[in-house]
């Protein structure tokens, strides 16, 4: 790693900022659905799972999708 700010890091920003409203703290309103997240829902464990991403709020929330998700589960915003 360079350093420098990457695309990958702004976005993240971005998704974590847009996910906040004031007062409630978060706003199902900007999550996506599991299915434009490309979510996969696993019952065993996995090299890469949301118990491991960023976004994972435990026991089974999300920043980013809507719906309960998996410790096992994965989408394409996964995020370490």
């Amino acid at each position: 790693m360079t350093g420098k700010p990457c695309r990958r890091d702004a976005f993240r920003t971005l998704l974590a900022a847009a996910a906040l409203v004031p007062g409630s703290g978060r706003a199902e309103g900007y999550k996506m659905t599991k299915k434009q997240a490309g979510y996969i829902d696993r019952k065993k464990p996995a090299t890469l799972e949301c118990s491991g991403c960023i976004y994972f709020i435990q026991p089974n929330d999300c920043v980013i999708v809507k719906g309960p998700v998996s410790p096992h589960g994965w989408c394409t915003y996964y995020g370490d």
